[in-house]
Formats: structure tokens, C-alpha cells, sequence
């Protein structure tokens, strides 16, 4: 008799847990869905399994969610449950100004905006939880002090970029394969103090290519460059540098658009200068015209595209762009490129060992950086396997083995 009291107490218990009334701030509420994680609310109300009608209801106040009803918004909404009891919405998060070039058949839906939206959030708390970690360690940021304009030359930009990442190009012309190529990119530039990353870990979250081929948060201390993992390795080093050039211009963006469309008039004029000064520090325009001898350019082509780590197509355009073969030259290639992989799918590299992905996704400089204050005992290792994405203690030995080995 006493254990069934026990568990129709214990039943009375949870049923009243789910029934308590969460008194959140409505505007915080409504603030969260339109302007963190950018979502129309007939879609937002199908995610959380409930009417339009509710949910508006508790963003004006006259109902309220219960606090289980909370818990499923917060983790849809990407924000921790105790945002929804602040006074007033925050100030400090800022979208993201939207770049991309979306065709009129485009089928992005509302789902992959979503899953944009959600990497987006996960990027801004990777670098604020990085912020944290320095003062943790009692040390200042690195500082990013690279500014350019868009009224400049893109070729002086380039020199300019170029010599602020002081990399060495016969280094990168060591690189065996093109993953080594993008290896060497991150690193140079994180070594700046400008984080890269990739997009989530969550398979929940993949973002297509169509929707994304990376972003950036020009923010400072701490830049964030993020790169589509399902992109190519050649894919993601333009993206990276095009980026780049959109965080010395102080401009947070999200873009979608590869080397193909390189001077592109359809673009909206700051992409386009973005990608003649990617292209630009990429390919040299001095360096190319020594390397290239157009009277053998069919046989050179896959030497010069593996000599400056681009695809062949980078190459082509360049040519074209510089005025040294005819433009039609390089559509012609570019369409015979096109029918020569319609259908087939870019090579991924194979599936990645999950503690890869989680290094790629929060990047090196991150890594290293919650290790130490993990070593300086500033955090706890469950902090520490938070800042994985929450990912089992199991996986942080090998991503420690892989950063510090």
C-alpha cells in the first residue's frame, strides 16, 4: 500500500512539473524566435508540435509556456532557458548581413534556414566562450589589426592581406594533397587570431552547399570564419580567404557563392571585390604568368592548378580575368567541367573519425586554447566536454592526442 502511494505520489509530482507555468518575459520570447534564431512562427509552432495561435498567445503574453513547453523551445531556439527571464531582450547579438545569391528555382527551405541560423548562433557562443577562456587565463587577446577598404585596388589589398598573414608560398607548395593545402590556411590564419571553423558537428544541423558556403563574424578580438564541411577542400581554401577579405573590411556576412562567379556582375559590388582579392592572393598575377605557358596549357593545367593548391577552374578564370586567353575559352571549359560531373557528388575525404569533426567544427586555436584552461585548472573537464559540443569525455584524450601530439 505504501509503494503505491509512493508512485502515484511520484506520478502527481511530474504531472504537476509539466503543468508549472514558466513566467519568462514575452518580448524575450518573441526577440528569440525573430531575431536570434530568425524563425517565422508557423514554423517555429510545427517544430515545437503546437498551433500559431499558442504560441503567439505566449509571445504577448496572455499565456504562458510551461516550463517542460520551455525546455523545447530554449533547445530549438538555441538559447539557454534563463535568457527567456530577462527583463528585456539582450542587445548584444547581431545578424548577420546575408550575402547570398539564391536563383528563383532555389528549394532552400525553411528547414536549412533554420540549420543556418542554429550554426550561426553556435558560432557567436564558441567565440564569446573563447573571450571567457582568456580571462580566465588572466591574458589578452590577440590583436587583429588588418583594415582595408573597398575603395583600395584589390591587388594592393592582397599584398596587404598577404603580408599580414606572412605566409611562406613555397610552404604551401609542399602540401601533398589538396586537405593538407586547406590545413595550411587554417593554420596560417589562426595563427593571426582569427578562429576557423567548420559548420556543426550535429548531423541535425548539416547546412547544403546551396545554402551556404560559409560565413564570417568580423567581430573583434577573435574574427570567426566558418566553412562549409561539405564543401571541397579547393572550395573551402577560396572561401576561407574570400572571408578574410570580408573581416579586414569589417563586414559579417553569410555567402554562398564559390570562385566560379569570381567577377560575377549579378553579385552585389562587395563580393565582387572580395573575390577578385581572394583570387588575387590565391593567384598571384605575377606568379601565374610565369608559371603558365599558354601553348601548353591543356597538358600544364593540373601542374599550375596542384602549384598554387586551386582547382583548375580558379586557374581558367584567372586567365580569363587577366585577359590572357579569350573568355570564351574559359566558359566552354567551365561547361564541359559541368557535364563532366553532373550527378556525381564532390569527394568528402571519406567519413572523418568523430573527434575529428568536433576539432574541425570548433577549430585549432579554440582546441588549444579550452585545453589550457583545462590544464591551468580554470575549467572542469565537464566544461570542457561542453565546449565540444557537450561530446562524450571518451572523445577529448584523442582530440588532445590530435592537437598536441
Amino acid at each position: 500500500m505504501d509503494y503505491d502511494k509512493s508512485v502515484n505520489r511520484f506520478v502527481e509530482i511530474h504531472i504537476m512539473a509539466k503543468s508549472v507555468k514558466a513566467l519568462i518575459t514575452p518580448e524575450v520570447l518573441k526577440w528569440a524566435r525573430e531575431r536570434r534564431i530568425r524563425l517565422e512562427i508557423d514554423y517555429a509552432a510545427k517544430k515545437l508540435k503546437i498551433d500559431p495561435e499558442r504560441l503567439e498567445a505566449w509571445e504577448n503574453g496572455t499565456e504562458q509556456p510551461t516550463i517542460s513547453q520551455l525546455k523545447k523551445i530554449a533547445k530549438l531556439y538555441k538559447t539557454h532557458i534563463s535568457v527567456f527571464y530577462l527583463p528585456e531582450p539582450p542587445t548584444g547579438f547581431q545578424s548577420l548581413i546575408d550575402y547570398r545569391v539564391l536563383s528563383e528555382s532555389s528549394d532552400i527551405n525553411e528547414e536549412q534556414t533554420y540549420k543556418l541560423n542554429a550554426n550561426i548562433i553556435e558560432a557567436f557562443e564558441r567565440r564569446e566562450m573563447l573571450i571567457d577562456f582568456y580571462k580566465l587565463l588572466e591574458e589578452s587577446p590577440p590583436q587583429v589589426k588588418l583594415k582595408v577598404s573597398e575603395e583600395e585596388d584589390p591587388v594592393r589589398v592582397a599584398q596587404k592581406i598577404t603580408e599580414f598573414l606572412e605566409f611562406d608560398r613555397t610552404q604551401l607548395q609542399q602540401a601533398n594533397d589538396p586537405y593538407a593545402a586547406l590545413t595550411f590556411w587554417k593554420q596560417t590564419i589562426e595563427a593571426k587570431g582569427i578562429l576557423v571553423c567548420h559548420t556543426s558537428v550535429n548531423t541535425h544541423l548539416s547546412v547544403e552547399l546551396k545554402t551556404v558556403r560559409g560565413f564570417c563574424i568580423a567581430h573583434r578580438p577573435f574574427p570567426v570564419i566558418v566553412l562549409n564541411s561539405k564543401d571541397s577542400p579547393y572550395g573551402r581554401i577560396f572561401t576561407i580567404i574570400h572571408e578574410l577579405v570580408h573581416i579586414a573590411i569589417r563586414k559579417s556576412i553569410i555567402q554562398n557563392t564559390g570562385f566560379s562567379r569570381i567577377e560575377d556582375p549579378a553579385l552585389n559590388e562587395t563580393e565582387v571585390f572580395c573575390n577578385q582579392v581572394a583570387a588575387e592572393v590565391l593567384v598571384p598575377e605575377n606568379e601565374l604568368l610565369e608559371v603558365v605557358k599558354l601553348q601548353m596549357l591543356k597538358k600544364e593545367l593540373s601542374r599550375i592548378s596542384k602549384h598554387f593548391h586551386v582547382s583548375s577552374e580558379v586557374i581558367m578564370r584567372r586567365l580569363s580575368t587577366l585577359g590572357r586567353i579569350p573568355p570564351q575559352y574559359y566558359e566552354t571549359y567551365r561547361k564541359f567541367q559541368q557535364e563532366k560531373y553532373k550527378g556525381k557528388s564532390k569527394p568528402s575525404g571519406g567519413v572523418r573519425p568523430y573527434h575529428n569533426r568536433l576539432l574541425n567544427t570548433s577549430g585549432e586555436y579554440f582546441a588549444r586554447t579550452a585545453f589550457t584552461a583545462y590544464y591551468e585548472d580554470k575549467i572542469t573537464i565537464s566544461e570542457l566536454s561542453s565546449a565540444f559540443s557537450n561530446c562524450d569525455t571518451k572523445h577529448l584524450s584523442k582530440i588532445e592526442s590530435a592537437i598536441f601530439a
